[in-house]
C-alpha cells in the first residue's frame, strides 16, 4: 500500500502486481526506494535502485521503470494520484543529477543520469 493514495488506486496497483506475477507490495516498495533516495543526503545516496530478484524483462529491473510501467497501466485518475506521489523524488533526482551525455539515447532519464 502506497500512503497518501485513494483505495481504488492501491487496489488497481495490487491489480497490476498480481496481473504481472509480482509479489504484493512490489510497486510499494519501488516507491519507496526511490522515495528514500531522493531524502538521502548526497553522499550518502546508492544509486543502485534495483529491485531484488524480480525478472520483469531480461533480468534486474531499476524501482523507477517499474513505477512507469505501473503508471501506464492504471486508469486516468489513478495515474495521476501515483504520479503526484512519484513527482518529488523525480524532482530531486533531477536536480542531484547531470545528463550523462555518453548514455544511450533510448534509455529512460532516470537511467541517463550521473552524480553530481
Amino acid at each position: 500500500m502506497i500512503h497518501g493514495l485513494s483505495a481504488s488506486a492501491n487496489r488497481q496497483i495490487t491489480v497490476f502486481e498480481r496481473r504481472h506475477g509480482l509479489p504484493a507490495g512490489q510497486v510499494a516498495h519501488a516507491f519507496r526506494r526511490w522515495s528514500d533516495v531522493a531524502r538521502r543526503p548526497c553522499e550518502k545516496t546508492d544509486r543502485f535502485y534495483e529491485c531484488d530478484d524480480i525478472d520483469l524483462r531480461n533480468g534486474i529491473y531499476h524501482v523507477r521503470t517499474l513505477l512507469e510501467i505501473t503508471l501506464h497501466a492504471l486508469r486516468t485518475k489513478a495515474r495521476r494520484e501515483l504520479a503526484a506521489a512519484v513527482g518529488p523524488a523525480d524532482d530531486t533526482n533531477l536536480r542531484r543529477t547531470l545528463n550523462n551525455p555518453f548514455a544511450a539515447t533510448g534509455l529512460p532519464w532516470w537511467m541517463r543520469r550521473i552524480d553530481v
